[in-house]
């Protein structure tokens, strides 16, 4: 887990919080399994570590064929919105365009800076964009790096999961300056990643069980927090 991911995981005085502890919890307790957190700096440190055995479990995890070669997946349990945001002093007409997508999105980024997380992917489309263009790409470990960098206007962009970066908006000190912008960079379910070999084929089957079980509870829960934070429920 990240100690500094609001609204998904945090911690404070020792106690963990947050969206992704509500539903992991939920998952593990309906399964017959207990947790451990470990606090990890960033999502390419986290993948390292599950390689050499570290830790056991990864929430919020994109399916990729690349991952799949060292990971098992659980089922899918909620839904990842990776949207663009930009300073509210950027005012070009296609930040407004709902539907812009593919190559017309990527032509209007062209020789702009986006910041990104570090160790994320963000589909097909985007690693073409990123590698036809390294330089337009930075990354950084949190999501309050990249809203600083918007902020100070050193990157154009930043790629920010919908609901983090609704929550930094209305929390931090951002909302006078950082704005959504209509374009969805990256919409896809997301899942657990498994150590290979942390669960035998029953726990896992147990695990997954869990999920399906607890859809309708979980689905509540993100609802929820889509409410708190102004958007409207997936």
């Amino acid at each position: 887990m990240s100690s500094d991911w609001p609204p998904y995981s945090s911690k404070h005085e020792g106690t963990y919080y947050g969206l992704e502890i509500q539903l992991i919890e939920m998952i593990m307790r309906d399964a017959g399994f207990c947790a451990q957190y470990v606090v990890l700096p960033s999502s390419s440190r986290t993948f390292k570590e599950l390689q050499e055995g570290h830790v056991d479990i990864i929430p919020a995890a994109s399916f990729t064929q690349s991952r799949r070669k060292y990971a098992e997946f659980s089922l899918p349990y909620r839904q990842e919105v990776m949207l663009l945001f930009a300073h509210k002093s950027n005012a070009l007409p296609f930040l407004s365009k709902q539907n812009l997508k593919g190559s017309a999105l990527y032509s209007n980024l062209q020789n702009n800076i986006v910041a990104v997380s570090r160790g994320s992917v963000y589909g097909k489309l985007f690693s073409v964009f990123r590698k036809n263009c390294p330089d337009c790409v930075i990354e950084t470990n949190l999501a309050r790096e990249r809203f600083n960098l918007v902020l100070k206007k050193r990157v154009e962009y930043a790629v920010e999961d919908n609901l983090t970066g609704a929550f930094l908006i209305q929390k931090g000190r951002y909302g006078e300056h950082v704005k959504p912008t209509a374009i969805s960079v990256y919409t896809n379910p997301v899942h657990y990643m498994i150590r290979p070999g942390s669960l035998t084929e029953q726990q896992l089957q147990k695990f997954n069980l869990a999920i399906i079980k607890n859809r309708d509870a979980l689905k509540q829960i993100i609802d929820d927090y889509h409410v708190l934070y102004g958007l409207n429920s997936n």
